[in-house]
């Protein structure tokens, strides 16, 4: 009569033992369906900010693709051309529009009258000259959009008149720049007011801006756009 509880009472503590704990077996199972949950959710974060970063590049590049844009647009719609030179200097004009066609970055000079002074006594004026031109990086073989503002203009050579250089946009491909000739009513890819044969009393009434960079990816990125020049006439007054 005594054995049997003892032996309900053993079963009843093996399965008691059996329910209070876990496998091996359970136990690797649940680790691995835990591993590969976490690398699906680790690849999908990680794909998240890869192309969050991507993005971001690229907004920042077409953000300085922009800019300078901006700033050609900006510049050239403030070109002018005066015919009153300084007795002695007519070999050397003050004003001028000089564009050439290159292979790769197109070279613009130009006389402007959008000039900022910054100090009140300065060798400064509201008129200079500007310059674009290309530079190719030695180290990284990338070329690079410059521009050059002196601090006022002067009957010289424009690499001789003082004046500071900026980069205006890296690692571009191309920029072609064309103007057109409201007289004639077509593109032109050069324009010179500094020579006989050239247009030397008159600018372009537009200006076409192409401009080509690559992103971090080594995608061609391409942005078109134009500008009006407020005076495409030559000024002139001396008295008649």
């Amino acid at each position: 009569m005594s054995r049997r509880p003892s032996i309900a009472r053993s079963a009843a503590e093996r399965r008691s033992s059996k329910s209070s704990g876990f496998t091996l077996l359970e136990i690797m199972i649940a680790v691995s369906i835990l591993a590969t949950l976490t690398t699906l959710l680790w690849g999908s974060f990680n794909q998240s900010f890869r192309a969050k970063r991507t993005v971001e590049a690229k907004m920042s590049r077409y953000r300085a693709a922009r800019i300078a844009m901006d700033r050609i647009t900006r510049d050239v719609s403030m070109a002018y051309l005066s015919l009153n030179n300084v007795p002695g200097t007519e070999q050397t004009p003050r004003t001028f529009f000089d564009a050439t066609r290159k292979t790769e970055v197109d070279e613009l000079r130009f006389s402007y009258f959008g000039h900022q002074r910054l100090y009140a006594d300065s060798r400064e004026a509201d008129t200079a000259a500007l310059s674009y031109f290309g530079l190719r990086d030695r180290k990284t073989n990338k070329l690079s959009l410059m521009r050059r503002e002196t601090r006022r203009l002067q009957a010289d050579r424009l690499e001789a008149v003082a004046g500071e250089t900026d980069l205006l946009c890296d690692d571009v491909v191309r920029l072609e720049l064309s103007y057109y000739d409201h007289i004639k009513k077509e593109w032109v890819d050069s324009w010179r007011t500094s020579q006989a044969d050239g247009t030397p009393n008159r600018l372009p009434t537009r200006v076409r801006v192409r401009l080509i960079i690559r992103d971090d990816q080594g995608e061609e990125l391409a942005f078109l756009t134009e500008s009006r020049l407020g005076m495409f006439q030559a000024l002139d007054t001396s008295p008649h």
